[in-house]
Protein backbone atom coordinates (compact mmCIF):
# COMPACT_ATOMS: atom_id res chain seq x y z
CA UNK A 1 0.00 0.00 0.00
CA UNK A 2 1.13 3.42 -0.75
CA UNK A 3 -0.12 6.72 1.24
CA UNK A 4 -0.30 9.96 -0.53
CA UNK A 5 -1.63 13.56 -0.04
CA UNK A 6 -0.57 16.47 -1.98
CA UNK A 7 2.75 14.42 -3.21
CA UNK A 8 1.45 13.50 -6.76
CA UNK A 9 5.59 13.74 -8.12
CA UNK A 10 6.60 11.84 -5.59
CA UNK A 11 3.90 9.15 -5.86
CA UNK A 12 4.77 9.52 -9.76
CA UNK A 13 8.30 8.04 -9.30
CA UNK A 14 7.55 5.79 -5.92
CA UNK A 15 4.73 3.78 -8.38
CA UNK A 16 6.87 3.71 -11.40
CA UNK A 17 9.30 1.12 -8.97
CA UNK A 18 6.37 -0.62 -7.45
CA UNK A 19 4.53 -1.85 -10.54
CA UNK A 20 7.97 -3.25 -12.00
CA UNK A 21 7.35 -5.31 -8.59
CA UNK A 22 5.94 -8.82 -8.63
CA UNK A 23 3.46 -7.59 -5.99
CA UNK A 24 -0.20 -9.22 -6.38
CA UNK A 25 -2.13 -6.58 -5.30
CA UNK A 26 -1.13 -2.41 -4.82
CA UNK A 27 -3.76 -0.48 -3.08
CA UNK A 28 -2.93 3.74 -3.35
CA UNK A 29 -4.87 5.82 -1.16
CA UNK A 30 -3.96 9.37 -2.20
CA UNK A 31 -5.80 13.02 -1.76
CA UNK A 32 -5.09 16.66 -2.39
CA UNK A 33 -5.84 19.84 -0.83
CA UNK A 34 -5.94 21.08 -4.45
CA UNK A 35 -2.25 21.54 -5.13
CA UNK A 36 -1.31 18.39 -6.29
CA UNK A 37 -2.62 17.09 -10.10
CA UNK A 38 -3.20 12.96 -9.27
CA UNK A 39 -4.20 12.64 -13.10
CA UNK A 40 -1.68 10.55 -14.18
CA UNK A 41 -2.90 8.14 -12.02
CA UNK A 42 -5.63 7.22 -14.13
CA UNK A 43 -3.93 6.47 -17.28
CA UNK A 44 -2.20 3.48 -15.74
CA UNK A 45 -4.10 0.36 -16.35
CA UNK A 46 -2.83 -2.36 -14.44
CA UNK A 47 -5.32 -4.98 -12.45
CA UNK A 48 -3.37 -5.05 -9.82
CA UNK A 49 -3.85 -1.10 -9.06
CA UNK A 50 -6.48 -0.51 -6.58
CA UNK A 51 -6.91 3.53 -6.38
CA UNK A 52 -8.70 5.05 -3.28
CA UNK A 53 -9.39 8.72 -3.25
CA UNK A 54 -9.49 10.24 -0.56
CA UNK A 55 -12.23 13.16 -0.85
CA UNK A 56 -12.14 14.32 2.76
CA UNK A 57 -8.62 14.38 4.55
CA UNK A 58 -9.16 11.89 7.12
CA UNK A 59 -5.76 10.75 8.06
CA UNK A 60 -3.33 8.55 7.56
CA UNK A 61 -4.44 5.42 9.67
CA UNK A 62 -8.20 6.06 8.12
CA UNK A 63 -6.03 5.48 4.44
CA UNK A 64 -3.89 2.68 6.13
CA UNK A 65 -6.75 0.86 7.28
CA UNK A 66 -8.86 1.55 3.44
CA UNK A 67 -6.11 -0.20 2.28
CA UNK A 68 -5.88 -3.08 4.80
CA UNK A 69 -9.52 -3.78 3.98
CA UNK A 70 -8.75 -4.72 0.46
CA UNK A 71 -5.77 -6.69 0.60
CA UNK A 72 -5.42 -10.43 1.78
CA UNK A 73 -2.24 -11.29 0.83
CA UNK A 74 0.56 -13.09 3.21
CA UNK A 75 2.85 -10.19 3.57
CA UNK A 76 1.49 -6.02 3.24
CA UNK A 77 3.88 -3.09 2.41
CA UNK A 78 3.39 0.00 3.84
CA UNK A 79 4.90 2.95 2.32
CA UNK A 80 4.72 6.38 2.07
CA UNK A 81 4.93 8.00 -1.66
CA UNK A 82 8.08 10.69 -0.51
CA UNK A 83 10.42 7.67 -0.39
CA UNK A 84 12.83 6.60 -3.06
CA UNK A 85 12.85 3.11 -3.59
CA UNK A 86 14.96 0.56 -5.44
CA UNK A 87 12.25 -1.92 -6.69
CA UNK A 88 14.90 -4.99 -5.35
CA UNK A 89 14.51 -3.83 -2.09
CA UNK A 90 10.88 -5.76 -2.31
CA UNK A 91 12.69 -8.87 -2.96
CA UNK A 92 15.56 -8.54 -0.84
CA UNK A 93 13.60 -7.81 2.56
CA UNK A 94 11.00 -11.10 1.77
CA UNK A 95 14.27 -13.26 2.98
CA UNK A 96 13.88 -11.88 6.04
CA UNK A 97 10.32 -13.52 6.84
CA UNK A 98 10.44 -16.96 8.04
CA UNK A 99 9.45 -18.78 11.19
CA UNK A 100 7.92 -16.29 13.47
CA UNK A 101 8.91 -12.73 12.00
CA UNK A 102 6.08 -10.70 12.19
CA UNK A 103 7.37 -7.15 10.48
CA UNK A 104 10.52 -6.06 8.91
CA UNK A 105 12.05 -2.83 7.66
CA UNK A 106 14.78 -1.40 5.98
CA UNK A 107 17.62 1.02 6.76
CA UNK A 108 16.76 4.40 5.52
CA UNK A 109 19.42 6.41 4.28
CA UNK A 110 18.40 10.04 3.90
CA UNK A 111 19.17 12.32 0.41
CA UNK A 112 22.09 14.42 2.12
CA UNK A 113 21.00 18.11 0.46
CA UNK A 114 22.51 21.13 1.21
CA UNK A 115 21.49 23.13 4.70
CA UNK A 116 22.18 23.54 8.13
CA UNK A 117 18.51 21.79 9.29
CA UNK A 118 19.12 19.25 6.72
CA UNK A 119 22.48 18.36 7.76
CA UNK A 120 21.09 17.95 10.89
CA UNK A 121 18.60 15.93 10.13
CA UNK A 122 20.66 13.49 8.15
CA UNK A 123 22.35 13.49 11.41
CA UNK A 124 19.38 12.16 13.07
CA UNK A 125 19.02 9.59 10.66
CA UNK A 126 22.68 8.53 11.06
CA UNK A 127 22.23 8.04 15.32
CA UNK A 128 18.90 6.28 14.36
CA UNK A 129 20.66 3.67 12.55
CA UNK A 130 23.43 3.23 15.09
CA UNK A 131 20.48 3.41 18.06
CA UNK A 132 18.76 0.33 16.15
CA UNK A 133 21.78 -1.53 16.12
CA UNK A 134 22.25 -1.62 19.57
CA UNK A 135 18.16 -2.60 19.92
CA UNK A 136 19.18 -5.39 18.02
CA UNK A 137 22.43 -6.83 20.11
CA UNK A 138 20.65 -6.11 23.24
CA UNK A 139 17.94 -8.32 21.93
CA UNK A 140 15.42 -5.06 22.05
CA UNK A 141 12.68 -4.34 20.19
CA UNK A 142 13.66 -2.28 16.64
CA UNK A 143 11.00 -0.09 14.90
CA UNK A 144 11.15 2.18 12.12
CA UNK A 145 9.14 3.99 9.25
CA UNK A 146 8.73 5.25 6.18
CA UNK A 147 8.87 1.75 4.78
CA UNK A 148 7.37 -1.06 6.77
CA UNK A 149 6.60 -4.81 5.93
CA UNK A 150 4.81 -6.65 7.63
CA UNK A 151 2.46 -9.63 7.91
CA UNK A 152 -1.52 -9.11 6.78
CA UNK A 153 -2.67 -11.86 10.03
CA UNK A 154 -0.82 -9.23 12.39
CA UNK A 155 -3.42 -7.15 13.04
CA UNK A 156 -7.06 -6.24 11.22
CA UNK A 157 -6.90 -2.64 11.94
CA UNK A 158 -4.26 0.02 13.19
CA UNK A 159 -6.28 2.34 15.89
CA UNK A 160 -6.10 5.94 16.27
CA UNK A 161 -2.35 6.75 16.64
CA UNK A 162 0.40 8.92 14.89
CA UNK A 163 3.06 6.61 14.81
CA UNK A 164 1.62 3.63 12.95
CA UNK A 165 4.87 1.67 12.22
CA UNK A 166 5.71 1.89 15.79
CA UNK A 167 2.39 0.82 16.69
CA UNK A 168 2.93 -2.46 14.46
CA UNK A 169 6.42 -3.24 15.36
CA UNK A 170 5.19 -2.93 19.26
CA UNK A 171 1.95 -4.67 18.44
CA UNK A 172 3.66 -7.61 16.53
CA UNK A 173 6.18 -8.04 19.71
CA UNK A 174 3.24 -7.80 22.64
CA UNK A 175 1.94 -11.24 20.36
CA UNK A 176 5.40 -12.83 20.69
CA UNK A 177 6.16 -12.55 17.19
CA UNK A 178 9.84 -10.95 16.20
CA UNK A 179 10.66 -7.32 14.65
CA UNK A 180 13.61 -7.65 12.52
CA UNK A 181 15.82 -4.57 11.48
CA UNK A 182 16.82 -5.57 7.97
CA UNK A 183 20.15 -3.08 7.88
CA UNK A 184 21.44 -4.33 4.68
CA UNK A 185 17.78 -3.28 2.18
CA UNK A 186 18.35 0.33 1.93
CA UNK A 187 15.97 2.70 0.94
CA UNK A 188 16.11 6.70 0.90
CA UNK A 189 14.03 9.86 1.86
CA UNK A 190 14.39 13.45 2.55
CA UNK A 191 14.08 15.28 5.47
CA UNK A 192 12.83 18.46 6.12
CA UNK A 193 14.74 21.56 4.90
CA UNK A 194 13.84 24.35 7.44
CA UNK A 195 13.67 24.72 11.14
CA UNK A 196 9.77 25.01 11.17
CA UNK A 197 9.58 22.05 9.33
CA UNK A 198 12.17 20.28 11.11
CA UNK A 199 10.45 20.89 14.36
CA UNK A 200 6.64 19.96 12.96
CA UNK A 201 7.84 16.68 12.15
CA UNK A 202 9.31 15.43 15.32
CA UNK A 203 7.20 17.14 17.60
CA UNK A 204 4.31 14.57 16.19
CA UNK A 205 6.96 11.45 16.04
CA UNK A 206 8.38 12.44 19.82
CA UNK A 207 4.30 13.28 20.54
CA UNK A 208 3.66 9.64 18.79
CA UNK A 209 6.10 8.00 21.29
CA UNK A 210 4.47 9.21 24.46
CA UNK A 211 1.75 7.99 23.05
CA UNK A 212 2.82 4.18 22.80
CA UNK A 213 3.58 4.45 26.87
CA UNK A 214 -0.41 5.64 27.26
CA UNK A 215 -1.12 2.86 25.54
CA UNK A 216 0.98 0.65 27.96
CA UNK A 217 3.93 -0.24 24.94
CA UNK A 218 7.73 0.45 26.03
CA UNK A 219 9.38 1.50 22.73
CA UNK A 220 13.29 2.31 23.18
CA UNK A 221 14.44 5.63 21.79
CA UNK A 222 16.54 8.17 21.42
CA UNK A 223 14.44 11.17 22.86
CA UNK A 224 14.04 9.96 26.49
CA UNK A 225 17.42 8.04 26.55
CA UNK A 226 19.30 10.31 28.11
CA UNK A 227 17.39 10.14 31.24
CA UNK A 228 16.89 6.03 31.09
CA UNK A 229 20.09 5.24 30.31
CA UNK A 230 23.06 8.10 29.68
CA UNK A 231 25.75 5.47 29.41
CA UNK A 232 24.13 4.07 26.41
CA UNK A 233 23.26 7.15 24.94
CA UNK A 234 26.48 8.93 25.12
CA UNK A 235 27.95 5.52 23.70
CA UNK A 236 25.12 6.05 20.25
CA UNK A 237 26.20 9.75 19.87
CA UNK A 238 30.27 9.05 20.42
CA UNK A 239 29.72 5.76 17.83
CA UNK A 240 27.59 7.93 15.20
CA UNK A 241 30.17 10.63 15.30
CA UNK A 242 33.14 8.33 15.05
CA UNK A 243 31.36 6.68 11.70
CA UNK A 244 30.37 10.41 10.35
CA UNK A 245 32.91 12.88 11.68
CA UNK A 246 31.91 15.41 9.33
CA UNK A 247 28.64 15.33 10.78
CA UNK A 248 30.13 16.66 13.73
CA UNK A 249 29.38 20.08 13.78
CA UNK A 250 25.60 19.82 13.49
CA UNK A 251 25.33 17.85 16.64
CA UNK A 252 25.09 21.06 18.75
CA UNK A 253 22.02 22.38 16.41
CA UNK A 254 20.52 19.38 16.23
CA UNK A 255 20.35 19.21 20.05
CA UNK A 256 18.22 22.30 20.10
CA UNK A 257 15.86 21.57 17.33
CA UNK A 258 15.01 18.08 18.95
CA UNK A 259 14.67 20.41 23.29
CA UNK A 260 12.70 22.39 21.28
CA UNK A 261 10.31 19.68 19.42
CA UNK A 262 10.41 17.58 22.60
CA UNK A 263 9.05 20.82 24.61
CA UNK A 264 6.39 21.81 21.40
CA UNK A 265 5.56 17.78 21.51
CA UNK A 266 4.14 18.37 25.58
CA UNK A 267 1.68 21.19 24.26
CA UNK A 268 -0.67 18.06 22.62
CA UNK A 269 -2.20 16.27 26.10
CA UNK A 270 -5.70 14.56 24.65
CA UNK A 271 -5.79 11.31 21.93
CA UNK A 272 -8.89 12.18 20.11
CA UNK A 273 -8.83 12.85 16.42
CA UNK A 274 -5.07 13.68 16.54
CA UNK A 275 -4.35 12.52 13.14
CA UNK A 276 -6.13 15.62 11.74
CA UNK A 277 -4.15 18.07 13.57
CA UNK A 278 -2.05 20.40 11.89
CA UNK A 279 0.95 18.76 13.76
CA UNK A 280 0.15 15.93 12.21
CA UNK A 281 0.59 16.56 8.77
CA UNK A 282 3.75 15.57 6.90
CA UNK A 283 6.36 18.09 6.32
CA UNK A 284 8.64 16.71 4.28
CA UNK A 285 9.57 18.21 0.88
CA UNK A 286 8.63 15.42 -1.19
CA UNK A 287 10.58 15.14 -5.21
CA UNK A 288 13.70 17.36 -4.05
CA UNK A 289 16.42 14.94 -4.81
CA UNK A 290 14.66 12.28 -6.18
CA UNK A 291 16.99 10.66 -9.51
Amino acid sequence: MILSYDDSEGLRHVLGKVLAAPFEKIAVAYGTSGASDYSFLEQIDDPRLIKIRERKRLGKVAAINSCIDLLNGDLIYLMSSDIVLDASAVLKIEDYFFKDVAVVFPYVKPVELPGGVTKAGVLLWQIRDVFLQQIVHRDGIPHGGEMIVFRRNLLPRIPDVVNDEEYICMSAASQGKKVVYASDVRISNIVPGNAKDYITQRSRIIYGHRQMWALGFRPQVMDFLILSNPLLFIKTILSTLRKRKDLTVYMIPLMILETISLLRSKRYQRRENVLIWEFAASTKPAGRGRK
